[in-house]
């Protein structure tokens, strides 16, 4: 259970629509509505063990940075993860946490650097707040600094949102991500 003083302030944020398309990538033996493997291995969101999670880009290329950061963390080239698929999912949500904002980040106490950070326990103690109160997920800044990811909480999805995925095909992960 998340701190009540926690609960009380993601509460007392506004909810934000979110209506565009997002993406992200997975190999293709994974249902990509599943969000199982983030409910039982945690991420950036949520703890391990605890509510299922769809992990999502605002655009390509925050994908592959992203991606190029997870195999690192792991020690990992990102070659070890392939073949992977793209996905696009058409999203129309009604009640997300919206931490692209600096103040809304200050009102739950969570910066930057938080966000950056290996150290996960900070972001997973608000995405559980946030899947307290009902909301669908978490829009935020991405890891790596650049673009913006959203966090959709499956297990919150309320009647009148939907999720809609579609296979872009396989995906040629961008090697060298300076340009």
């Amino acid at each position: 259970m998340p701190s009540p003083k926690l609960v009380a302030s993601v509460d007392r944020l506004p909810a934000t629509d979110f209506a565009a398309r997002a993406f992200r990538h997975q190999a293709a033996q994974y249902d990509p509505l599943s969000g199982r493997g983030a409910r039982i291995n945690g991420g950036r969101w949520n703890p391990p063990n605890s509510f299922s999670v769809l992990y999502l880009a605002l655009d390509e290329a925050t994908v592959a940075l992203e991606f190029h950061r997870h195999a690192a963390r792991q020690g990992r080239s990102v070659s070890d993860f392939l073949p992977r698929t793209l996905y696009a999912y058409d999203l129309t949500l009604q009640n997300i946490l919206d931490l692209r904002d600096e103040e809304a980040r200050r009102a739950v106490s969570v910066t930057m650097t938080q966000i950056a950070s290996d150290d996960l326990g900070p972001c997973q103690h608000i995405g559980e707040a946030a899947q307290h109160v009902g909301r669908e997920g978490i829009l935020a800044p991405s890891a790596t600094g650049s673009g913006s990811v959203l966090a959709v909480f499956l297990d919150s999805i309320s009647a009148g949102s939907s999720i809609e995925p579609h296979a872009l095909g396989s995906w040629d992960v961008p090697g060298d991500l300076s340009a």
